[in-house]
């Protein structure tokens, strides 16, 4: 142990950020109980509020545990750096190198030893230190951010990274990146992926590698104006693409983070499309009612971003007419004629007085496209699929998987599932990239879709359950 009373340390004090050097030295009488990171990597000199770690959010039911502390820091690759801990008043034992726990790409993970080696890194740059003080362990993760989401160029799938990380060695770390975007939702990211894991006395815990909105909402990141973020918050949304140059800050001082953008050029302005899209006509089981006024006959978005894009499944008799649009007969009313191609892949469609029709009664998936200044349609026969667990892969399309029609009674029915678990179903089209983006369940008696949101709730089923679903009044059964 060393006893330590009084130091001169190199303390980031608010109030002084503006003022010269000589004046943030400041007296440092005594050492509270804490734990500190300290060394010549680092800008702290020895222990003091400045370097004290703290308590960690955590992604899950636990939110924080006391024996996870962090902190952010700037390290550098020909400095040192040791870990104190301070279990009384001024009474502190150093850290330093163990065992490695664990060594990857995105953590290293080394036990704790007492008076051990100091810590250095391979590559300088920005890290989050988290250590466990009640196993005794640190993790060092590099931290390279970027952004995700369905309006970045890999949508969901994984992060654009920024171009490049800056330091001004003395409060401020910055990260700046250029990126084509589109509208939607998106988030800052990094490692890769969605948190990573620590070691906890009971198991592992999740911490959050992604940055968003500093409330609980969803909003637009603020233009031209760095604004608060924080780990673990809710997606920012835009509602223009555009080439977005994105400025990320770390505060070192108040352990803030902030973000802005700015677009270079001409903002994209997405075309506007209905809200809501319906099926109509004697051929459908709506009939010529004023589109909107019966609510089963509105078709779903497709999730993903893929504005524009509409699906229903419904029953169409032979040699009656139907006809899509949006509600009260708006400026997006769709008969034969206003269809620019059909699906050469579907069944065939002919006129009837200005009307579609089929040639033959079925149960039928309608996908409409009003993308790129165009108005495409598709009729095939319905295709649903199980999917997951509960239908023992998640294989899309599996041929086991399918659904049976029954035309007497206008039912779709899937196989029984074979595994006890969640349930989870689809609609399968040529034009709706995956699976998931046209997915739906049933909730009670009713069919409820998931159109542009996200993960719907969970439907527990047990092996040998079946799923009989009737499409045009959105009701079904699980028994």
């Amino acid at each position: 142990m060393k006893h330590l009373y009084k130091y001169l340390l190199f303390l980031l004090l608010p109030f002084f950020v503006n003022c010269s050097d000589n004046e943030n030295w400041t007296i440092v009488e005594d050492i509270q109980q804490g734990t500190y990171i300290t060394g010549t990597a680092t800008i702290y000199s020895n222990e003091a509020p400045a370097s004290a770690m703290k308590i960690i959010p955590l992604d899950g039911d636990v939110t924080e545990l006391p024996e996870l502390v962090g902190i952010y820091t700037w390290l550098k690759a020909d400095g040192e750096f040791t870990i104190s801990i301070a279990t009384d008043l001024n009474l502190v034992s150093s850290y330093g190198k163990g065992s490695a726990v664990r060594e990857a790409d995105n953590i290293n993970v080394y036990e704790l030893v007492q008076d051990g080696p100091a810590f250095t890194v391979n590559t300088e740059g920005f890290y989050f230190i988290i250590v466990n003080t009640a196993l005794k362990e640190i993790n060092i993760l590099p931290i390279a951010y970027g952004a995700i989401g369905a309006a970045t160029p890999q949508g969901w799938d994984g992060e654009t990274t920024f171009e490049e990380v800056s330091y001004d060695n003395k409060l401020t770390v910055t990260w700046k990146g250029n990126i084509n975007m589109t509208p939607g939702g998106y988030k800052f990211r990094y490692n890769g992926d969605w948190g990573n894991t620590v070691n906890t006395s009971d198991g592992t815990a999740k911490i959050f590698t992604d940055l968003g909105n500093f409330g609980n909402d969803q909003a637009p990141l603020i233009e031209n104006a760095m604004s608060q973020v924080r780990p673990g918050g809710s997606d920012f949304t835009t509602e223009v693409g555009g080439e977005f140059e994105f400025t990320i800050q770390y505060d070192l001082r108040s352990r803030a983070y902030n973000a802005t953008f700015n677009i270079i050029g001409e903002a994209v302005v997405p075309p506007e499309y209905p809200e809501k899209m319906y099926l109509v006509g004697d051929a459908t089981s709506y009939g010529w009612d004023t589109p909107g006024t019966k609510a089963a006959a509105e078709m779903h978005k497709v999730a993903g971003g893929n504005e524009g894009l509409y699906w229903k499944v419904l029953s169409l008799e032979t040699g009656k007419g139907f006809k899509l649009s949006n509600a009260d007969w708006g400026n997006t009313n769709l008969g034969f004629g206003e269809i620019t191609s059909f699906d050469s892949n579907g069944i065939a469609i002919t006129e009837n007085g200005g009307n579609m029709s089929v040639a033959e009664t079925g149960i039928y998936t309608i996908v409409l496209d009003l993308r790129n200044d165009e108005k495409k349609l598709s009729v095939v026969p319905v295709k649903v699929y199980g999917m997951g667990d509960t239908f023992g892969d998640w294989d899309k399309d599996k041929a086991s998987n399918l659904f049976t029609v029954n035309l007497e009674t206008r039912t779709v029915v899937s196989p029984p599932t074979t595994t006890n678990g969640n349930l989870r179903m689809y609609v399968s089209h040529p034009w709706i990239p995956d699976w998931w983006q046209a997915e739906f369940n049933v909730y009670g008696t009713t069919i409820e879709y998931r159109n542009d949101g996200g993960d719907q709730a969970a439907v527990e089923v047990t092996a040998g359950q079946v799923a009989t679903l009737h499409f045009d009044d959105n009701t079904g059964s699980i028994n």
